[in-house]
């Protein structure tokens, strides 16, 4: 491993710690606050009035920063499944936080993941492919994301409980896979010269896509249905962030033969698997914990 990646790979990791911890602290207060703020802008002004959430945003801060260290490094295809460790963390955070015990099916959970994120990242190019993607291919897949999240939310905003929390939490999860790829040109642009990303138009959409994305993922986990959300956010966050890197920057898994897809298929269907059980640990563990503090 050259110490290029080595450093990608420790910067994803701070990464996936810092937003596990913003994860709990933000599962803690947000499903608090009253249906009605549910994806207005003025659901994160009754946020950002709780302390605890505050310090989650922060947290989100230092997160950001070290994943867009991170994407300058190496491919997105290969720092995004990395931040599925972050569940991996906020299970391990939220059992401490509660002084709840973490179950024997929630190890063989993180076993699965972690076999399964490693066993991909063996097959993934850490390095290569494109800094940014062409407008006409933006052109394409822009469209296609804002089509996608725009139905996730209004089935979302028609729904209750389980699924409208899984709904808006897939809706985040695109919106933070593209938020990747645009922070990754950002990177680029500043490697230029600190202003040399003013005239470009992704800055611009980064912003959208990663404050929408924030709205849209509190509005998910203010359901209360922590299990759902937070796996759906997780999920679709490694999902759309990988196939952004794959088709839009040309990067590639070195998987050629028979058997390396097989191997491919299986360590995604163990990532995904291990998200989902790993998300539903962390509602048993911090969902007793929030309504005993919410009455």
């Amino acid at each position: 491993m050259s110490s290029r990646v080595a450093i990608a790979t420790a910067l994803s990791l701070a990464t996936a710690l810092f937003y596990a911890i913003s994860n709990v602290l933000e599962l803690l207060e947000a499903e608090q606050v009253p249906d009605e703020y549910a994806m207005r802008p003025t659901l994160l002004l009754r946020l950002i009035k709780r302390p605890r959430w505050l310090v989650g945003l922060l947290s989100d801060f230092g997160g950001y920063i070290c994943h867009a260290a991170a994407l300058g490094l190496a491919t997105v295809v290969f720092v995004e499944p990395i931040l599925a460790t972050g569940i991996l963390m906020s299970m391990f955070i939220s059992s401490a936080f509660v002084h709840r015990p973490v179950l024997r099916a929630d190890w063989i959970a993180a076993g699965v993941l972690s076999g399964g994120l490693a066993l991909f990242l063996y097959e993934v190019s850490p390095t290569g492919g494109r800094q940014l993607a062409r407008t006409r291919e933006w052109l394409i897949a822009g469209p296609s994301a804002i089509a996608a999240i725009g139905i996730c939310m209004v089935f979302g905003h028609a729904t209750r409980g389980r699924p409208r929390a899984a709904l808006l939490g897939v809706a985040a999860g695109i919106s933070f896979g593209v938020s990747a790829l645009l922070t990754k040109a950002l990177v680029h642009y500043l490697g230029n010269g600190i202003f040399d990303w003013v005239p470009h138009w992704e800055p611009y959409a980064l912003a959208v896509s990663a404050i929408g994305g924030v709205i849209v993922a509190q509005s998910a986990l203010q359901t209360g249905a922590l299990g759902a959300a937070v796996g759906a956010i997780e999920a679709m966050s490694v999902i759309s962030g990988s196939l952004f890197g794959l088709f839009l920057l040309n990067e590639h898994v070195g998987a050629h033969s028979a058997f390396e897809i097989s191997a491919v298929v299986i360590s995604i269907a163990a990532i995904l698997g291990g998200i989902v059980r790993l998300s539903q640990a962390e509602e048993r563990l911090i969902g007793g914990s929030a309504a005993s503090a919410s009455a």
